[in-house]
């Protein structure tokens, strides 16, 4: 230890006999050295959460592929044992997904579905998509029994600390989905009207409503096919009975309002804002056609949403 220290400050001193400007390119170089050091690990942390996010993006995205192939990618699971894939799995956002498995971790149990709600970040649709995929097990479902009342036997009575007590049936709640057929207005009604619909829940009633505010309002009930989760079984309880639709005037709207419409391409919108600049105005329908950037056929399912004037 004592020849250790010796050599140590040894070497130390012997750094003091180089000139000074030796002295300085030393240290200028060991400052340069660990500046490296500290780059090379600040890229290897940032390369590992670069492969985190795109692990988290390819599941997503995955996921997406399925539904969009009517495969199914969701199953039961316990809450308070479920991994981080089969709750994505649901469409749940990552970072969702994240505050679920922290709150997990810090000890917190799930009794039954309604606790999911008292995850940070999770909204009512978010315990609605998973609800009826949700089995909480023996051991923490409020259904179960515990070690006190199992020694008193499985009997509908019970007898807990002297008391007898009865297991009371939790009243259903009743249902406002509409039990005979009702024609809902697709252009009026919100998001709440939407799920009193069987069989539509807050994913289908929040993507009828986006594609509405995208399209300026529905002319026809079978638009709604557009909508890849809409079912035609639903389309018997859809009506459109006002039709006040937002229109675009072609010569005077913004790059956004043309690009946003779905039924305008991004590469069509880039042609007609230049066709304008370069030509003038469009004047009715036929010169839209005429100017080679949409067909007869799409100029035709326009019609609805435009206005030249």
């Amino acid at each position: 230890m004592k020849m250790r220290t010796f050599v140590a400050m040894k070497t130390f001193k012997e750094f003091f006999y180089f000139m000074k400007s030796d002295r300085r390119a030393i240290v200028a170089l060991g400052c340069i050295a660990v500046f490296c050091v500290g780059v090379l690990m600040l890229m290897d942390a940032w390369k590992g959460k670069e492969k985190e996010v795109k692990a988290e993006e390819k599941v997503i995205l995955n996921v997406e592929r399925k539904e969009e192939r009517g495969e199914v990618v969701m199953r039961a699971f316990d809450p308070n044992t479920v991994d981080s894939l089969t709750l994505i799995g649901f469409g749940l956002r990552p970072w969702k997904v994240k505050n679920f498995l922290h709150y997990r971790e810090a000890g917190k149990v799930f009794r039954s579905t309604e606790d999911l709600g008292d995850t940070y970040g999770w909204t009512e649709e978010d315990v609605e998509r998973v609800a009826s995929y949700v089995r909480v097990g023996k051991k923490y479902g409020k259904s179960g029994r515990n070690e006190k009342h199992e020694k008193y036997g499985k009997n509908e009575n019970h007898w807990n600390d002297g008391k007898r007590w009865e297991k009371k049936e939790k009243p259903e709640r009743p249902s406002n989905k509409f039990q005979t057929l009702t024609k809902v207005d697709v252009n009026t009604a919100d998001t709440a009207m939407l799920r009193r619909i069987p069989g539509v829940g807050a994913k289908i009633s929040d993507a009828i409503v986006r594609y509405r505010k995208r399209l300026g309002g529905f002319h026809s009930v079978e638009q709604l096919r557009e909508i890849s989760i809409v079912s035609p079984e639903l389309l018997d309880w859809m009506e459109v009975s006002s039709s006040n639709i937002q229109k675009i005037n072609m010569n005077k709207a913004s790059f956004q309002a043309l690009n946003s419409h779905p039924y305008i391409s991004y590469e069509q919108t880039k042609a007609l804002l230049q066709y304008i600049r370069l030509y003038g105005d469009v004047k009715d329908e036929k010169a839209l056609v005429e100017t080679g950037i949409f067909t007869k056929e799409e100029v035709e399912k326009l019609r609805p949403y435009i206005t030249y004037e």
